[in-house]
C-alpha cells in the first residue's frame, strides 16, 4: 500500500515537471501552424534591415550585401526601437555605438567616408564608450587635416 502511494506522488511530480515543456511545444506548434497558413506573428514582422541596423546588429554578411545592392554607407538611416539607444544613425555611428571595430573596418573598406567633423564625432563617441579597438579602428581613418582631439566630457 505504501508503494502505490509513492507511485502516485512520483506520477504527479513527473506531470508537473513536464508542464513547462508541454506549454513551450504547444506555443511553438501554434506559431508554426499560423505561419503555414500565411499569418506572420508580429514579432517576425520587422521587414528587411537597413544598413545601419545591420551594422548595429553585427551582421557583416548583411552589411556587405546591402552595400552591394546599392545602400549608401554614408547615409543616415532610421533604426527600429531596441536596436540602439538612438532612432537614426549612419552605419559608422551604429557600428561605433554597437562597439564593433570589425564593422567599422568593413564599412570603411566598402566606401564609407570620414571627413574631419565626422571623424571627430565618431572618435568622441568611441572614447565615451571606452572601447579601445573601436577607437583604434576610427583613428586609423583620421583625416590628415584633423586637429587634435578634444572631446566634451
Amino acid at each position: 500500500m505504501a508503494d502505490s502511494h509513492v507511485l502516485r506522488l512520483t506520477n504527479v511530480s513527473a506531470v508537473c515537471a513536464a508542464i513547462p515543456a508541454l506549454v513551450a511545444v504547444g506555443f511553438c506548434g501554434a506559431v508554426l501552424g499560423a505561419a503555414v497558413f500565411g499569418y506572420t506573428p508580429t514579432f517576425w514582422q520587422g521587414g528587411p534591415l537597413t544598413l545601419a541596423e545591420a551594422a548595429a546588429l553585427r551582421d557583416q554578411g548583411e552589411v556587405a550585401r546591402l552595400i552591394e545592392a546599392g545602400a549608401d554607407p554614408n547615409a543616415e538611416y532610421a533604426l527600429r526601437p531596441d536596436v540602439l539607444a538612438v532612432s537614426r544613425a549612419t552605419p559608422l555611428e551604429a557600428a561605433v555605438l554597437a562597439r564593433r571595430a570589425e564593422i567599422v573596418e568593413l564599412l570603411m573598406h566598402e566606401g564609407a567616408a570620414v571627413d574631419e567633423r565626422t571623424w571627430h564625432h565618431l572618435h568622441c563617441v568611441a572614447a565615451e564608450i571606452g572601447e579601445d579597438d573601436v577607437i583604434d579602428a576610427i583613428d586609423a581613418y583620421r583625416p590628415a587635416t584633423a586637429a587634435t582631439v578634444s572631446c566634451p566630457q
